[in-house]
């Protein structure tokens, strides 16, 4: 079985560089909405389909799903277990270098294993909820189901690499995920192995 873990399309705090964590009904912008839908023509020019989509429930990871869907066919299900990571107080607060609020949410993208949450998620309580998915959720779906299609943050795309290539949670941050970059991993004998990592939109 193959899994696409699709990142949603662009935010106006995305763009700002402002931390959206937990904060529900953040839309995309006119660029996110262009992406989500370069991602939904490039989906649709390689010809696949999808026996199952799932998506964060937030609203923009939701909207670029259903812009996907309308191209390639399919509904999004929302699943609370792959929403983005929570960050408490810090949300709203920007995170370009040198400009976080303190040192411990400076740790949080630096050295995760640092990091205090202040009313937000542990990146231990990140990691748990996302295998769940992956063990609970997916797993059960090898055999039945071809292709399935998953739409969520960047939190999530770097929990599921770290996750399926075993990662110290120190290395949570490696690698640079733009919005709509997809994730490609299979899934056999129930085993998880990362097959493409990053892909463009217009790269299938």
């Amino acid at each position: 079985m193959r899994v696409l873990f699709l990142r949603h399309g662009q935010t106006d705090w995305n763009a700002a560089h402002r931390i959206q964590g937990g904060i529900v009904e953040i839309d995309l912008n006119e660029a996110g909405v262009r992406q989500a839908e370069d991602a939904a023509d490039g989906l649709a020019r390689a010809g696949l389909s999808f026996d199952r989509v799932y998506s964060s429930p937030f609203r923009r990871a939701m909207h670029t799903a259903e812009i996907v869907c309308s191209r390639v066919g399919g509904s999004p299900v929302p699943d609370g277990r792959i929403h983005e990571i929570h960050f408490g107080e810090y949300e709203g607060t920007p995170y370009l270098e040198g400009g976080y609020c303190d040192e411990n949410i400076r740790a949080a993208f630096e050295n995760p294993p640092a990091y205090v949450p202040r009313g937000g998620e542990a990146f231990g309580q990140v990691l748990a909820r996302v295998r769940d998915f992956l063990d609970n959720e997916l797993k059960p779906l090898e055999g039945v189901c071809d292709n399935v299609l998953v739409v969520a943050h960047g939190g999530v795309l770097h929990a599921v690499v770290t996750i399926v290539l075993g990662l110290d949670v120190s290395r949570f941050w490696e690698g640079r995920q733009r919005n709509c970059c997809v994730h490609v991993v299979d899934l056999s004998g129930g085993r998880f192995t990362l097959v493409k990592r990053g892909l463009a939109p217009d790269s299938f």
